[in-house]
């Protein structure tokens, strides 16, 4: 009876029961945009017949709604997220991570304290130009012939200020980018606990099989930064630009060997537009023109700067969208980077490129001849926008932001600063006041500018010198150029920029004058005049 009970048991199917399989699935790819990264994670389980489930440990972070999942070998049924809590004494690293914000925000909270000052001393500096609507202008009290250097003084301690705090502006969204990470990992900790996301996978497979599964999703806790460093060899005259990713991950989770590619420029996005009625109405009076003092005459475009930010704070402005298409590079060896503060610079784009020089001098700044390089890029990529530095054979000029992208064939102009052997002198002659016509009477106000140009060089060098002349903004205003004829007038399309070109012999020098005239009408008051 016995017997017959065991084979009558033998005899009925067995069920086939589900089995959890606890397993872990590193990022093994990413592909790394300015501001998100597209992450991918394997791994493969080896499955007996029937129903399991998957339970995906240690997972830092998941999108579900961009969570894509791929299974081989099995069919996927359903799928969950859950969490895990984990008991840990992290007391050591939270003392550290509070140290580092608290020392990050001090040194924050110190750069928009020296930003509210610098921006202070520019409005008191401005005021004393009558370009602020507080303080007297200090032109009512200075004596007419003082007024170009005190203008030239206020102007470049103004410039100074003003460099100041966008040098600043550059570091400050790094700063932002580490105390984010910081708190983030800083609240990840709590007090003692660390918890992290687990993914639950239910897949069925009818035999016995191996799966292979790859998890792919957005994350904003990774991406990447364009630097670009252009280096001038002016012996060869050629410029060698090389692409600098600065590669971040603040997923909480370390890569190891994971294969990336940068995605060089993010897709585009645009909202349908709600098209809406275009109105035009008339423009409000403008303050009259009052002559009591170069205050007076400086309040109508302040009036009108103002009334216009009125009116432009009114309107909806849409927000920037990025353009363009995607390219991609994948980077030539894996990359391993610690989740945290620190990120990864590397080369992804490299090109010597030869460079037109030439050398050009904008009178109406701080006199100065600069070397200008002039190259196109002929390469396979664009060259993303980002911080700049720039050297000139082999030291380090400058450092800037570049807001905008250089495009595949696109021309590009910069300056590599003075030339050393290059000297310019300009000296303005006191302007000159005056009244013309005997019945129609004209006010007239003329300026001149001795200059003088001296080369150094032991060859023949051409330096072109460009200068502004005024343009007339009413009908009843006439200007006219004074001293040397310019070689040509409106220059790229400029109104009123005129260029001089001038060869040099070695070690030659040139003097020249040049200025022009005004001519309005009797009763009225120029703008735009002021300091000379």
């Amino acid at each position: 009876m016995k017997r017959s009970l065991l084979l009558a048991c033998a005899l009925i199917p067995i069920p086939l029961f589900a089995a959890d399989f606890a397993v872990t699935a590193p990022v093994s790819k990413a592909v790394l945009f300015p501001a998100q990264a597209h992450l991918s994670r394997t791994f493969s389980q080896a499955l007996p017949a029937g129903e399991h489930q998957l339970v995906v440990k240690g997972l830092p972070e998941l999108d579900l709604d961009s969570l894509q999942v791929a299974v081989k070998g099995a069919e996927l049924l359903g799928m969950r997220q859950g969490f895990a809590i984990a008991e840990g004494d992290v007391s050591a690293r939270r003392a550290e991570l509070d140290a580092a914000i608290l020392e990050l925000e001090q040194a924050m909270a110190a750069a928009r304290a020296a930003d509210s000052l610098d921006q202070q001393q520019i409005n008191h500096l401005q005021s004393l130009m009558g370009q602020a609507p507080q303080g007297e202008a200090v032109f009512a009290q200075v004596p007419v012939e003082k007024w170009a250097s005190a203008w030239a003084s206020i102007g470049k301690a103004v410039a100074q200020r003003q460099a100041s705090i966008n040098q600043r502006v550059v570091t400050r969204e790094e700063q932002q980018r580490k105390l984010e990470a910081l708190r983030q990992e800083r609240q990840q900790l709590g007090q003692g606990q660390t918890r992290s996301r687990e993914l639950v996978l239910t897949v069925g497979a009818e035999t016995s099989a191996t799966a292979q599964v790859e998890l792919q999703y957005f994350t904003g806790q990774a991406g990447w930064q364009n630097q670009l460093r252009v280096d001038l060899d002016s012996g060869s005259e050629t410029v060698a630009v090389t692409g600098i990713a600065l590669i971040h991950n603040r997923t909480g989770e370390d890569w190891q060997k994971v294969s990336a590619t940068l995605g060089l420029v993010p897709a585009g996005y645009r909202h349908l537009p709600d098209p809406q009625p275009w109105i035009v109405r008339l423009a409000t009076p403008q303050p009259e023109m009052r002559k009591q003092s170069l205050r007076s005459v400086m309040a109508e475009p302040a009036a009108l700067e103002a009334d216009m930010a009125e009116r432009m704070q009114a309107m909806p402005v849409a927000a920037p969208v990025a353009h363009g298409f995607d390219m991609r590079v994948p980077l030539s060896s894996p990359l391993s980077l610690a989740s945290g503060s620190a990120s990864a610079r590397v080369p992804y784009q490299q090109a010597e490129l030869p460079v037109t020089l030439s050398r050009e001098s904008y009178l109406w700044q701080q006199p100065a001849v600069l070397l200008v390089g002039e190259w196109k890029n002929t390469s396979a990529l664009p060259w993303l926008a980002g911080r700049v530095t720039l050297l000139r054979d082999g030291q380090r000029l400058a450092r800037y932001h570049r807001g905008d992208s250089i495009k595949q064939g696109e021309q590009v102009k910069m300056s590599f600063g003075d030339d050393p052997r290059l000297q310019i002198e300009v000296v303005r002659e006191p302007s000159q006041q005056g009244e013309v016509g005997l019945i129609s009477k004209e006010n007239t106000l003329s300026a001149l500018k001795n200059i003088t140009l001296t080369s150094h060089y032991d060859k023949a060098v051409t330096v072109n010198l460009l200068d502004r002349l005024p343009v007339a903004g009413n009908e009843d205003i006439t200007v006219t150029a004074k001293g040397k004829a310019a070689d040509a007038r409106d220059v790229d399309d400029v109104k009123g920029l005129q260029r001089w070109q001038f060869t040099l012999p070695a070690g030659g020098e040139e003097s020249f004058k040049q200025g022009f005239e005004i001519r309005y009408p009797e009763e009225s008051t120029l703008s735009g005049v002021e300091g000379l």
